[in-house]
C-alpha cells in the first residue's frame, strides 16, 4: 500500500509540474510578444522580472490599456485626480484614458487598487476596440464576446477574482490578430505514463 501511495504522489507531482511549466511558458511567450509591441517593458532576458504571478494595480493596468490602444499619451499631467500626483508616472496614462473615454471622471483614481479579471478584460477589449455583446450585465457581455473571439478560453470568470499579470499578458496577446496562440495540453513524458501504468497494474 505504501508503494502505491508513493507512486500516486510521484505521478501527481510530475503532472502538476508539467501543467505549471506549460502555463508559465505560454505566459512568458505572451509577455515577450507584448514587449515586442512595446506594450510592456522587455524582460525577455530575465522572464522572472515579468512577475507573472503578481496582481496588477489600476495604475499599471491603465498603462497597458493605453499602450494597447496606441492612442497618444501626452507627457504632461494636470492632476485631474486628487490621489494621483502630477509627478506620478501613472498620471499621464490615467488622464489619457480619461480623455479617451476609457474611464469615468471622478475626484479620485485609486491607483493602488487591484484590478479584477473582468475589469482587466474590459480594458483590454476597449483598448483593442472590440465591442462587447449586448447584455444587461456588462460583465457577461464582455466575457461572451471574448470567448467568441478566442481572447479567453471557455471558462467562466469569477467576477471578484483579482487578475494576475500572466493572465493579463496572455489575454492581451490573444487580442492581436498576429499572435499565434496554440491551445495544447502538455505532453505526458514516457516516465510519467509508465508510473500511471505501474499504479494501474498493482
Amino acid at each position: 500500500m505504501k508503494i502505491i501511495y508513493t507512486l500516486i504522489i510521484a505521478a501527481t507531482v510530475s503532472l502538476w509540474y508539467l501543467w505549471v511549466s506549460a502555463y508559465t511558458n505560454h505566459n512568458v511567450e505572451s509577455a515577450n510578444f507584448l514587449a515586442g509591441k512595446r506594450v510592456i517593458n522587455d524582460n525577455s532576458s530575465n522572464p522572472f522580472n515579468y512577475n507573472l504571478d503578481f496582481n496588477i494595480t489600476r495604475r499599471e493596468m491603465l498603462k497597458v490599456l493605453m499602450k494597447l490602444s496606441e492612442k497618444n499619451v501626452p507627457e504632461t499631467c494636470s492632476w485631474s485626480f486628487s490621489d494621483l500626483s502630477s509627478q506620478d508616472w501613472g498620471c499621464k496614462y490615467a488622464e489619457a484614458a480619461l480623455a479617451n473615454g476609457y474611464i469615468a471622471a471622478n475626484s479620485t483614481f485609486r491607483p493602488n487598487d487591484l484590478v479584477t479579471q473582468i475589469e482587466a478584460l474590459k480594458m483590454i477589449m476597449q483598448g483593442k476596440w472590440i465591442q462587447r455583446h449586448a447584455n444587461e450585465d456588462w460583465r457577461a457581455g464582455y466575457q461572451s464576446k471574448a470567448r467568441s473571439e478566442k481572447i479567453i478560453d471557455d471558462e467562466y470568470l469569477d467576477y471578484d477574482l483579482n487578475a494576475v499579470r500572466g493572465w493579463i499578458f496572455s489575454t492581451s496577446a490573444r487580442s492581436f490578430s498576429d499572435f499565434r496562440y496554440i491551445e495544447k495540453e502538455p505532453e505526458i513524458p514516457k516516465e510519467v505514463d509508465d508510473l500511471f501504468k505501474e499504479i494501474y497494474d498493482l
